[in-house]
């Protein structure tokens, strides 16, 4: 799922969420003209047909679609039940039910890698999303699938946590960009902020493995099934943190540049790393032991020490100034979502679809959508804008906003939208004053 936009079709259990409704072809309109389609379906095929199963042992052409997420419109790079033939692709439109991103997903009894049009416009970051969303679809059968990016991981919200990551990313960068005892002790650095950070918080270091499982390893995958020089790989290595650094949230992202960066750094003295790799992968402590070096306690007084090498001041002081503005958000969050009246929907069975970069952690109650798509039995959720929804790290509910007595089957809050399916219906939430739950109507 690369950054951008994910979708996620699960229960608890990350189970498949079936489509309700069989795709119809698509109008003559086209939103994805089949020359630039089809272009990019053969540059796939190039890649995945070069890495010939290399990287994992298993190949990389799979069944692949780009979609419009403004019209839903599809166009497949192998026929499917519904689709049209058009040249060499084939067009349909998804079934309503369905969320669009970067994502791989079961489509009509197959897996399917799906992408979200228009492409990068740049061929080398094109090239890495295509094989990004392709090892995708080869997860499952690797048995690495994580947990589908559903972690909390909220001290990267925090004061503390984001400034041992940033620590991390800039010491990373300095790594990828030294040779010899340079890149070793960068590392040893990198590796000292990993563990300080993920000593404060008890379910750090598995939240954030298991991340980096499902996206590091995706994005690294993107990058060495498509650039075949070192020199290349360190660059979207580097690129990648780049990217993340500036982010407004590491919460979901941080694994695009820790992942590939160590991946880099192992590919460097261990090519063959991945034949190694099993659910209970750490980039860290894998890195180390191919670099010979110990991977170190945690210890307060020697990672300030150290990350004053790396602009550690300027790191402090930028996020005591976000602290404050972070304080200021959380606080309109509660109020709104902890405090004020809200529509609370239950998740069962669910795909869900946001964007990374807008992920945020409010302590004590779970984590802020503020770009959502959410269908479950009871139909579908939108959030977007300055909207929010809030989901408790259980995955149980959802929450938004209420201002006003809930009836009907379209509603519209304040940036969401809720469309109700036929047998659901509206009832005061017996907890909480002027606040409304969806339930199931009884037969």
């Amino acid at each position: 799922m690369k950054l951008g936009s994910f979708v996620i079709f699960c229960a608890i259990g990350l189970l498949a969420r079936p489509a309700t409704s069989v795709a119809k072809a698509t109008s003559s309109t086209q939103a994805i003209p089949t020359p630039q389609a089809a272009a990019a379906f053969a540059q796939a095929l190039t890649l995945c047909s070069a890495d010939d199963g290399r990287l994992w042992g298993h190949s990389l052409c799979v069944p692949m679609m780009f979609v419009d997420s403004a019209n839903r419109e599809a166009v497949l790079n192998q026929p499917a039940k519904g689709a049209i033939k058009d040249g060499t692709v084939y067009r349909l439109t998804l079934p309503s039910d369905i969320g669009i991103a970067n994502t791989s997903f079961e489509f009509q009894g197959r897996r399917w890698s799906m992408v979200m049009w228009p492409l990068p416009a740049d061929a080398t970051l094109r090239a890495i999303l295509l094989m990004h969303e392709s090892y995708h679809s080869v997860q499952p059968a690797l048995g690495l699938q994580g947990n589908g990016g559903l972690g909390k991981n909220a001290e990267l919200d925090s004061r503390k946590g984001r400034i041992w990551m940033r620590g991390e990313l800039v010491a990373l960068r300095t790594a990828l960009q030294a040779s010899g005892e340079q890149r070793k002790q960068a590392l040893a650095d990198a590796l000292l902020f990993r563990v300080y950070r993920m000593s404060l918080w008890p379910s750090a270091a598995a939240d954030e493995q298991s991340l980096e499982l499902n996206e590091g390893l995706a994005e690294s995958t993107g990058i060495d099934a498509t650039q075949h020089h070192a020199g290349a790989r360190t660059a979207a290595a580097i690129h990648d943190i780049d990217s993340v650094e500036k982010e407004r949230s590491f919460v979901r992202s941080f694994a695009y540049a820790t992942g590939p960066a160590y991946a880099e750094l192992l590919d460097a003295v261990q090519p063959d790393w991945r034949r190694n790799v099993t659910p209970e992968f750490a980039f860290g402590r894998a890195t180390a032991t191919a670099y010979h070096v110990a991977m170190p306690k945690p210890d307060a007084n020697r990672a300030v020490a150290a990350i004053m090498k790396y602009g550690g001041k300027q790191i402090i002081a930028q996020e005591d100034t976000r602290a404050k503005a972070t304080a200021t958000r959380n606080a309109r969050f509660t109020k709104a979502l902890v405090d004020g009246p809200t529509l609370n929907l239950p998740l069962g069975k669910f795909s869900i679809s946001f964007d990374p970069r807008q992920v945020y952690s409010l302590p004590g109650h779970g984590s802020v959508y503020q770009t959502l798509t959410l269908g479950d039995a009871w139909g579908n959720l939108e959030v977007h804008g300055d909207g929010m929804a809030l989901i408790p790290s259980t995955f149980s509910s959802v929450a938004v906003p209420l201002d006003k007595t809930p009836v009907g089957t379209q509603l519209v809050g304040n940036d969401w939208s809720l469309t109700l399916n036929k047998g659901y219906s509206f009832q005061p939430d017996p907890h909480r004053e002027g606040s409304f739950v969806v339930t199931r109507d009884k037969p």
